[in-house]
Formats: C-alpha cells, structure tokens, sequence
C-alpha cells in the first residue's frame, strides 16, 4: 500500500505546486531611439571649384617630385622646373557638412597614393595626407579637410594634362 501511495503523493504535490504559481504581473517599459541626419561630404568649398589636388605646371626635362602642402604651398626637388602661370597648385579640398547641434566624432583618412594618367603616361601620387587628420570633432555646419601630395615625375614625361581620383574617408 505504501508504495502505492507514495507516487500519488507526488503527482498531488506537483499539481498543487503549479496551481500555487498560475498567477503572473507584467510591466510595460517604452522604447525611444532618435534619428540624426548623416555627415556629408562634397569635394570642394571656399575659394574651390572643385576638390582637385592640382600640382600645377611644370617641365619635364628631368625626373623630379612635385609636393603641395595642405596649406596650398608647392615645393619641387631635384632640380624640378615649377612654372608659374595661371594653373595654380592647390591643395584638395573637402566640405563635411553637420547638420546637427551636437557636434559628431569620426576618424578622417585619405588613400595613401594613386596615380594620375593622361592616357598615354601614368605618374605616381604618394603621401597623400589630409588636414585635419585623425580623429576629429564635426562641430554644427561646414568642417573643411585639405588633402596635399607629392607627385613623381619621370624625366622626359609625356606633355599634357593627367587627372587620377583619391578618396577622402570619414569613419563616424
């Protein structure tokens, strides 16, 4: 009999045990999020047409590099014959764009080389850098980033105008 009675025991209790939590509370919480515009960026700004870096005008007789600066400033080295006529040299130039009140934190990077072709010749670009660089603060309005460059040219270059492209990153 006892062994009978034991395994009833046990089926009552647990019935009794889930009727003793049948009752349940819940809560309502709310969920909120909020939307801001994002960054833009467009090549050029004040005083740009475009965000070209131009390297100017110059002769190839010799094989030599061409840097401009971010601060517009063009140098030449080993012997380059920089001519100065109405193809300024001008650093590349970025307009980020927040339309936001708070200010938006990103990282600015830039290719660190390209070339530039006229169709027939390619010349390297290399170290490319911009500034600001790095992590920047993207206050309300208009940030601008110059972007300079050093361009290798060959001796005896074939003459004409060379274009390429670089990108400006901004990681938010």
């Amino acid at each position: 009999m006892n062994k009978i009675l034991l395994p009833l025991t046990a089926v009552a209790l647990c019935f009794t045990a889930q009727q003793a939590m049948a009752a349940s509370i819940s809560g309502t919480g709310n969920a909120t999020a909020k939307i801001i515009a994002p960054l833009t960026i467009a090549a050029g700004g004040t005083g740009y047409s475009s965000g070209n870096l131009n390297f100017g005008t110059m002769l190839s007789s010799s094989a030599h590099t061409v840097t401009v600066g971010t601060t517009d400033n063009r140098t030449g080295s080993n012997n380059a014959m920089l001519v100065s006529d109405s193809n300024t040299p001008k650093s590349g130039l970025f307009t980020v764009t927040n339309t936001e009140t708070n200010p938006v934190n990103g990282t600015i990077s830039v290719d660190s080389s390209t070339t530039i072709s006229n169709g027939t010749t390619t010349l390297n670009v290399t170290g490319l850098n911009a500034s600001p660089t790095g992590s920047t603060s993207f206050e309300n309005g208009d940030t601008e980033i110059k972007v300079g460059g050093q361009l290798a040219v060959s001796q005896n270059a074939t003459a004409g105008d060379y274009t390429g492209t670089y990108h400006v990153t901004i990681n938010y």
